[in-house]
């Protein structure tokens, strides 16, 4: 429940659940701790840290030489999807889907399409791709390592190859022709603040007697103000964003405002010589810089406010708009507490793309030009480092062992440094990782998976394995379009190795019923992040992941159960 109501951060909710557990002697302190010492677990931080190291060695033209600029929209979104759900299958989708966001917007803007008709597309194609392998998600990292937990042999590559490469061609052909059907022509956020600026910034003016002429934006109080902030100045020809604190006020200073309007109002009329002007500028000003981003999951900005985060600062801009599940925020922006998935519109300085790379913030560039096409020589620690996770991924070496051995290369090759290593650790997911491994021993313990087991035999009536298996997909695919994937994983984990001892037979199909129902999160944009992602840049409602989604859904869980029945059966 808090997880889904969004009360308390993931990893403390976690952290919570794990601990009320331990108190009541469900579990052991070794038992919570276990996860820290879990292969799989260590795996998934060893393959953050890997793609991030291939991402950079490739570049930004080893993307983009797929796509030509004069390619129809059904072209592009066949060739984008195609080309991510490939990269998914072996490296980390989350990184996949952040870099290519700004392209495909870039692409859609540049030729006059809506973005809305391709971001969707983009995420699923990712969710998708990332089933071929054990290590295309995180999911089935995690659910390896419940398994491996509890002393049973993990899935191998098999048990996801064949089956996941059937679901990624048939969602990726239903897609191609079903997205300019099913997702709208949605004009975007920031085309919409363009063209009603006045709505989001006061414009004032300095006149010649105010109080405030020479003195600095701290001293003037223009900082710290309630329900409001200085969003950018403008003297004369020069355009200031993002305020400084010691940026002195001239006679003649135009100062734009965003927040609380009667704030505003209030402030002009408190005789310290800001008035209206008689003529507004704010469309002749034209606000060049306003850019969009992206606030990811585990980015350090969730559950600070803007203020609190020292925003204006950090990132040389100041945000004028914020648009969370579709919707516009209301109330001071400066007070509002920044949550996942949240699309900001800023008012940028011009060196506002130097911190691009931020795993806090994604930015989402306007310029899109092409780095210099890089050589095969140039790549040769990407392919490297690809074959030996290769090799982990069929068996022929640990995939522990693959994965060290390519982020080896590229630390060998200079690609890798310490920082790039640093910011791979997320300390909120390690601890949501750790908490989901040590919930799914609970769950088991205290008897709650074998009596909701009981439960669905009773409601089945002792059905056949492939119809309980059924049952238990549907109640996963329900978990994981309300929580968290990797949570979904964890809870339904118990259960489905009760069910599976039950029936006598096979644990693998029950297991694999799981995994893929975990990760089939294609009516909502809560479950799987890559949707929450490109939820603000397509200008998305919930109703758009539902219209397209439903029908993905259905051909991605018969097709699963089919295969069950006749690959394992």
């Amino acid at each position: 429940m808090s997880l889904y109501n969004n009360w308390l951060r993931p990893a403390l909710a976690f952290v919570i659940a794990s601990m009320t557990f331990v108190v009541f002697q469900i579990l052991s302190i070794e038992d919570l701790l276990a996860g820290l010492a879990n292969k799989q677990i260590i795996v998934i931080f060893l393959l953050v840290t890997l793609t991030a190291g291939i991402q950079q060695n490739l570049g930004k033209d080893f993307f983009y030489q797929f796509f030509g600029k004069h390619l129809s929209p059904f072209q592009f979104r066949a060739r984008m999807m195609v080309l991510v759900s490939s990269l998914s299958s072996l490296l980390n989708n989350t990184p996949i889907v952040a870099f290519m966001i700004p392209f495909v917007k870039n692409w859609a803007d540049e030729n006059g399409y809506s973005a809305s008709k391709f971001l969707i597309p983009l995420s699923f194609a990712t969710i998708l791709g990332g089933m071929i392998t054990v290590v295309g998600t995180s999911t089935n990292l995690v659910l390896n390592g419940l398994i491996e937990q509890s002393g049973l042999q993990g899935l191998g590559y098999r048990d996801f190859l064949f089956l996941g490469v059937i679901v990624s061609v048939l969602g990726l052909i239903y897609l191609t022709f079903a997205s300019d059907f099913f997702l709208k022509d949605r004009k975007g956020n920031k085309e919409q603040v363009i063209g009603h600026l006045n709505e989001y910034l006061v414009e004032t003016k300095v006149e010649r007697n105010s109080s405030i002429i020479g003195k600095t934006i701290e001293t003037a109080g223009l900082r710290h103000l309630k329900e409001l902030f200085l969003v950018e100045l403008k003297r004369g020809e020069r355009t200031i964003p993002a305020v400084g604190s010691s940026v002195e006020v001239f006679e003649g200073d135009y100062l734009f405002f965003a927040g609380n309007t009667q704030a505003i109002l209030n402030l002009i009329n408190s005789n310290n010589g800001l008035v209206l002007p008689d003529q507004s500028q704010i469309h002749q000003n034209g606000f060049s810089s306003l850019s969009e981003a992206i606030i990811p999951t585990g980015s350090n900005l969730v559950g600070q406010t803007l203020r609190d985060s020292g925003f204006r600062d950090r990132y040389k801009a100041s945000v004028i708009s914020i648009y969370r599940k579709g919707e516009k925020v209301k109330g001071n922006l400066g007070e509002t507490k920044l949550q996942a998935g949240d699309f900001l519109l800023m008012i940028c300085a011009k060196d506002w793309d130097r911190n691009k790379n931020s795993r806090d913030l994604i930015l989402i560039s306007n310029k899109g030009e092409l780095e210099k096409k890089k050589s095969l020589k140039q790549i040769l620690p990407s392919i490297f480092s690809l074959g030996f996770l290769i090799l982990g991924i069929l068996g022929f070496m640990e995939l522990f062992f693959g994965a060290f051995l390519g982020i080896l290369v590229m630390v060998s090759c200079k690609i890798l440094k310490m920082k790039h290593i640093k910011n791979s650790i997320d300390l909120e997911l390690l601890i949501v990782l750790v908490c989901s491994l040590s919930i799914g021993v609970a769950i088991q313990k205290s008897g709650t998976a074998g009596f909701i087991v009981e439960g669905i035999k009773w409601v089945t009536d002792e059905g056949s394995p492939i119809f309980n298996i059924g049952i238990l997909f549907l109640i996963t695919m329900g978990l994981t379009s309300l929580i968290t994937n990797a949570a979904a994983v964890s809870i339904m984990f118990p259960i489905a190795l009760e069910m599976g001892t039950q029936s006598g037979g096979m644990l693998t199909p029950y297991f694999v019923a799981i995994a893929f129902a975990a990760s089939a999160d294609f009516m909502t944009p809560i479950g799987y992040q890559t949707n929450l992602m490109v939820m603000g840049p397509g200008n998305y409602q919930f109703s758009d992941y539902a219209r397209i989604g439903l029908p993905l859904t259905i051909i991605y869980g018969l097709s699963t159960l089919v295969f069950i029945n006749f690959y394992y059966f």
